[in-house]
Parts: C-alpha cells; sequence; structure tokens
C-alpha cells in the first residue's frame, strides 16, 4: 500500500506541478489577461515577480518561442506548402479549448487521470483486486455495493479518455478528485481483502 501512495502521489504532484507551469505560461500569452487588475492574476496559478522587486508589466502579452518539436510536429500536420494568412502567418490547427480558455488543461488533465489508473490498477493486481468485470463479480458482496459503483465510474471516465475521440473535457480539478477518490477504494479494497484473508 505505501509504494501505491507513494507512486500515486508523486506522479499527481509532478502532473499538477506541470499544470501550474504549463498554464501561468499560457496566462502571461494571452490577450485576456492582460491588465493589473485581470482576474487571471487574482487566484493561481501565474508567473509573478520576487518580492521587494518591480512587478511584471502586464499590459500586453508576452511572447514565447516554440520548441524544434513543436516545429516538426506542425510541418507534419501541415505539409509542405501550408496555406499563409494576410497577416504572414500560418493558422495551427489546435483542439478546442476548455471552459476557462485554456489549451494545457484538458490534456494535463487527461494524462494525470490516466497515470493515475494505470498505477491503481497496478496496485489492485498485488492482491488479485476487482480490476475488471470477472474480478468485480468475485468481489461482490465482500465489499459495499457503492464502493464497486464507484469503481465501474471511475474505470469508465478513464476508458472515456483513453479510447473514445469525443468527451467532455477534463480538467485539473477533476483530477485531483479522481487521484483523491481511487487512494479512497485502494485503501477500502485492501481492507476488506485483509478482512477475507484472516477469516
Amino acid at each position: 500500500m505505501e509504494n501505491y501512495l507513494d507512486k500515486s502521489g508523486k506522479a499527481m504532484l509532478s502532473a499538477t506541478m506541470t499544470f501550474d507551469y504549463a498554464r501561468s505560461a499560457e496566462k502571461m500569452t494571452e490577450f485576456n489577461c492582460i491588465g493589473k487588475d485581470n482576474l487571471a492574476w487574482k487566484e493561481g496559478p501565474f508567473i509573478s515577480s520576487p518580492a521587494n522587486m518591480p512587478d511584471i508589466d502586464r499590459s500586453y502579452p508576452y511572447c514565447f518561442k516554440t520548441s524544434k518539436e513543436f516545429a516538426m510536429t506542425a510541418q507534419l500536420v501541415l505539409g509542405e506548402n501550408p496555406k499563409v494568412s494576410e497577416n504572414g502567418g500560418v493558422k495551427i490547427p489546435l483542439p478546442p479549448k476548455d471552459e476557462h480558455e485554456s489549451r494545457v488543461e484538458p490534456v494535463l488533465a487527461k494524462l494525470a487521470i490516466i497515470e493515475q489508473f494505470e498505477l491503481f490498477k497496478e496496485y489492485l493486481s498485488t492482491f488479485d483486486g476487482p480490476i475488471n468485470k470477472k474480478k468485480r463479480k468475485a468481489w461482490e458482496g465482500q465489499v459495499d455495493p457503492l464502493t464497486l459503483e464507484l469503481l465501474i465510474e471511475l474505470t469508465d471516465r478513464r476508458n472515456e479518455l483513453t479510447h473514445d475521440s469525443e468527451y467532455f473535457l477534463p480538467t485539473i480539478k477533476e483530477a485531483v478528485e479522481y487521484f483523491y477518490k481511487l487512494r479512497q477504494l485502494a485503501l477500502t479494497l485492501i481492507e476488506a481483502h485483509k478482512s477475507q484473508v484472516k477469516s
């Protein structure tokens, strides 16, 4: 159990920290975040100046240089002669934004949810836990039916994010709640397993 809690905890901290870095940079480059009193700067994540240093100028959006890997991917997606806009640039076909106007949040939340489920599944396999329908059936009567219902709900969401091309975009808040529910399920299931072994 300790190993699962340690691995899942580190993975989720890494995912939320990566989200904070990505979303902070994203906010710095957006026109809708201009202005010192903008709501974007009231709640983190965001980049700020250190204490006793001049504040960051938020009267304009900043620019960032993309990586060679992004450029290579864009070339593969757009082809050799992409259509040039009137301003001389090329429009990159990106997926839709979430409700908070973030492109980074749904991508990172999806990856975090899938990773957390895989770590959970790996842990369940150490004591023949209910990792699939057949094994779930064997666990009926050993745990509260609501426990198995929650397991089905979390499995369905992971499957949706893994296998479907269209789905309700996940958020980091959902990923953290998902992480919490999996950890609670892990505790419930290992306790039930220990009880069965004793009897």
